[in-house]
């Protein structure tokens, strides 16, 4: 287990740092002391150790290059940054810092879904470092994930982190609390806690439908269904994995049942109307249902 860091923000460029590296990245980015003061010769200590595939690691190359990327983003050139970050060996010994400041990077570019990749990385890299449950928490709001981010924020907190974290992760459970109570003010026989399990069961269920297991995808949006029976988008999902089975009455049945519950949700709407024009093509021809996939509309949770 790694030991337990904290960080802060260097009081030169503002890039958050290891505490324990602080005075280290002063004197090397910035030729300060810890006290501010400008130090003129840079002493250079290189240090190789071997690492567990017989690789040798120069860990003083990799801590310049982390600092050049800091450098980098705190001149807010935050592709470069990446570029440069991207270089250091998964050997590097806090390699999580290194995948933290890549997603924080690709956050501030808007690319959500490469900033969601790099937090998810931090995490399994240092698992107990609570910063980086909270960052994938923020990723999985992005995403639209409750369940998961409401997961990764109490399990910042699990991990006694330090007070601004722990109020970011509070903030966050907050933030997710009020989104709850909006989207349960109109189901009023769902409680918070099944609400999210829900949304758990819906995710697998559309994983299944990507991978094409239609068993499995069923089994999770009638459960849902069976649960919420006000949810437009599982019974809308059920028509389309009946559609794509080529069972054409369950299909429709859905899909009315979908449109009953919500006659302005769009996706079942278009499904329904495709299927309706091509009821009878499909019949004389089941391999057309090939052709549908990319056309029909899946609902989200």
């Amino acid at each position: 287990m790694k030991k337990k860091r904290k960080f802060t923000k260097c009081p030169v460029c503002g890039v958050s740092v290891n505490i324990d590296n602080l005075a280290e990245h002063l004197r090397r980015v910035h030729n300060k002391t810890i006290d501010g003061e400008d130090i003129h010769e840079r002493a250079e200590k290189p240090l190789k150790v071997d690492t567990e595939n017989g690789r040798i690691l120069n860990i003083t190359a990799c801590e310049e290059t982390l600092e050049k990327g800091a450098r980098l983003a705190a001149s807010n050139r935050f592709k470069r940054a990446i570029n440069v970050l991207k270089t250091i060996p998964e050997e590097y010994p806090d390699i999580d810092t290194v995948y933290m400041l890549i997603g924080t990077l690709y956050t501030q570019l808007n690319r959500l879904e490469d900033a969601f990749t790099y937090f998810d990385k931090a995490v399994k890299s240092d698992p107990d470092y609570p910063a980086h449950w909270y960052n994938l928490g923020v990723a999985y709001i992005n995403k639209g994930y409750v369940a998961k981010a409401h997961e990764c924020a109490n399990k910042a907190l699990a991990l006694n982190p330090d007070e601004e974290v722990k109020e970011k992760a509070e903030n966050l459970l907050n933030g997710i609390k009020e989104l709850l109570d909006l989207e349960l003010a109109n189901k009023p026989d769902i409680d918070p806690e099944t609400y999210l399990m829900l949304e758990e069961r819906f995710r697998r269920g559309t994983e299944f439908m990507d991978n094409e297991d239609w068993d499995g995808a069923i089994e999770e949006f009638k459960y849902v269904a069976s649960v919420d029976k006000s949810s437009a988008k599982a019974y809308g999902n059920l028509g389309v994995i009946y559609l794509l089975k080529g069972e054409l009455e369950e299909a429709e049945k859905h899909f009315k049942k979908s449109l009953d519950i919500d006659p302005s949700y769009t996706p079942a709407f278009i499904n329904y109307q495709m299927l309706d024009a091509m009821k009878e093509k499909i019949k004389s021809d089941p391999g057309c249902l090939a052709e549908l996939k990319d056309k029909l509309k899946m609902g989200h949770f």
